[in-house]
């Protein structure tokens, strides 16, 4: 349905998509993509662009065929703070910046799609919403909410009302390059942010018993909460612990009175999350109690798993292989241990979600992973994602 169109546009997206990794930004400053990405969608005759959330854009494209229902097709815009070590003649231009995870290939396809869905408006109804997202990469120990909350909040799923959202992440592979690995349910972690700032009292070495040791506290601490994942969820589930951060003290011969250490909780149900913040609240207060000490805990909700519609799954299954042919498609047998903010949409709505993983080839013999300096994938995946994605959005509409 779309392979011939896509393949004549091929050169004018591949230039593009070299432009904008060479031209990478990180969250919240993709002024310049926000303007390339409108002028983009205006050539190929889309009227209905909004800038949202100070730096993402949201379009609509009509069907031909009158009203009906509306699906929206997400990509994230922002890069990341990595110096590129490619030796790739497009190379960033931005010092210290650099589309490490893939983003200036999600803009592309989606791009693309919009092209293809463009030309083809009277094979379907209703409407396709693209969101350009910004931020995916913004969440951070003090605010661990990425661009796709501030998209909610301004309204992105309603005006008009999104039934169902699809969205894909590239990911480096020499094994099966050009599949779309689906699979229903669970997907990708969720993850949510802690902070201990645990208050002591300073004293002289000499005299530890004068004080209240908020190093020793915070080292209590850390190792009990290890436990969380051991003792308390259940093992045929996943969650690990990352203690990052950890600072206190001013002296080596000084008991110290302060002391800070962050981490994150990643997991592969929802329901994890309740738990560990149950019983990472609790171990605080046993660390208060045997230590003397006062123990402040920060809990921030992150990323939610993402979670796959069934029904959607095999939707996306018969379109993409309707497109593509056999074998395009690969049901993958556990989810990503990384996390995506593109649940947000979903949760926000209470709509239906299908995200999927793209095999996309290296550049070099070596397979260097996302958020790597030396981490680029070759452009001509979109020759198959794009299509595929358009064909999904067909197939929901007119189903």
């Amino acid at each position: 349905m779309f392979q011939q169109l896509m393949d004549s546009i091929y050169p004018e997206m591949a230039e593009l998509r070299e432009d904008l990794h060479k031209h990478p930004e990180l969250s919240w400053k993709e002024t310049r993509t926000n303007a390339v990405i409108i002028e983009k969608l205006k050539s190929f005759g889309i009227e209905e662009i909004k800038t949202v959330a100070k730096t993402g854009v949201v379009a609509l494209i009509r069907g031909g065929k009158g009203p009906g229902k509306c699906i929206a097709i997400r990509a994230d815009i922002d890069a990341l703070p990595v110096t590129e070590e490619t030796g790739l003649d497009f190379a960033s231009e931005n010092v210290g910046v650099m589309h490490a995870c893939g983003h200036d290939i999600h803009m592309v396809n989606l791009l693309s799609a919009a092209k293809l869905l463009c030309e083809n408006k009277d094979s379907f109804c209703g409407t396709v919403k693209l969101i350009f997202q910004p931020a995916e990469e913004a969440a951070n120990a003090n605010d661990p909410r990425g661009g796709a909350w501030y998209m909610c909040d301004e309204g992105v799923m309603e005006n008009p009302h999104v039934d169902a959202i699809i969205g894909m992440h590239v990911r480096p592979s020499l094994d099966n390059p050009g599949v779309l690995g689906l699979k229903k349910g669970i997907v990708s972690s969720g993850f949510d942010v802690y902070r201990f700032d645990v208050h002591g009292k300073t004293g002289h070495g000499s005299q530890p018993h004068t004080g209240n040791d908020a190093i020793l506290a915070i080292s209590q601490l850390i190792v009990l909460l290890q436990q969380v994942v051991a003792r308390n969820i259940d093992p045929l589930k996943t969650a690990v612990l990352t203690i990052g951060t950890i600072s206190g003290g001013t002296a080596i011969n000084i008991i110290p009175g302060e002391a800070t250490c962050g981490g994150v909780f990643r997991y592969l149900d929802n329901e994890s999350a309740e738990v560990i913040k149950e019983h990472t609240f609790d171990i605080a207060k046993g660390v208060e109690s045997v230590s003397g000490c006062k123990i402040d805990v920060k809990a921030l909700r992150g990323y939610a798993c993402v979670d796959n519609d069934a029904d959607l799954v095999d939707l996306a299954c018969d379109a993409i292989t309707a497109e593509l042919g056999e074998g395009a498609t690969e049901m993958l047998d556990h989810p990503e241990s990384g996390s995506e903010d593109f649940s947000q949409y979903s949760i926000t709505s209470n709509v239906p979600s299908a995200f999927m993983w793209v095999n996309a080839e290296p550049y070099t013999d070596s397979v260097y992973p996302l958020h790597s300096s030396k981490c680029c994938m070759k452009t001509d995946i979109i020759k198959k994602s794009a299509p595929a994605m358009a064909r999904m959005a067909v197939e929901f509409l007119n189903k």
